[in-house]
């Protein structure tokens, strides 16, 4: 199964080697033990879009973040994407999007303190 079929429009982080090993391979054929964050909320997908989160992250992290894009951000990284990520924490009202920044910067702590990356897939 492609990854895109496994886990659609969403931010995940993989919670040990074998689902790492498996979310790069593209081909996951097992469940996975993984940290996510779904996007399936067309109006936070939107905001997030308007507030030019992906776009912001591209330019930090030399990424391509963008609809029908599978994106990996390496764990170096994303230290980078946790000071955006509390910047603009402080520019949302919703509080959907404020929930899902908080959601976002902890699945970052959790990568980062296992040295594991982050994937976008959307």
């Amino acid at each position: 199964m492609q990854l895109t079929e496994y886990c659609r429009r969403g931010i995940f982080s993989p919670c040990n080697q074998e689902a790492e090993d498996q979310l790069r391979s593209r081909y996951p054929d097992d469940p996975l033990l993984l940290n996510f964050i779904s996007l399936n909320n067309d109006d936070d997908y939107s905001g997030l879009w308007d507030l030019k989160v992906f776009h912001k992250i591209n330019r930090l992290c030399d990424s391509m973040i963008d609809d029908y894009e599978e994106e990996v951000i390496e764990p170096d990284q994303l230290y980078l994407i946790v000071r955006l990520i509390d910047q603009e924490y402080q520019n949302v009202s919703s509080p959907s999007l404020k929930i899902f920044f908080k959601s976002f910067r902890e699945l970052l702590e959790k990568a980062i303190k296992n040295q594991k990356p982050v994937f976008f897939i959307f």
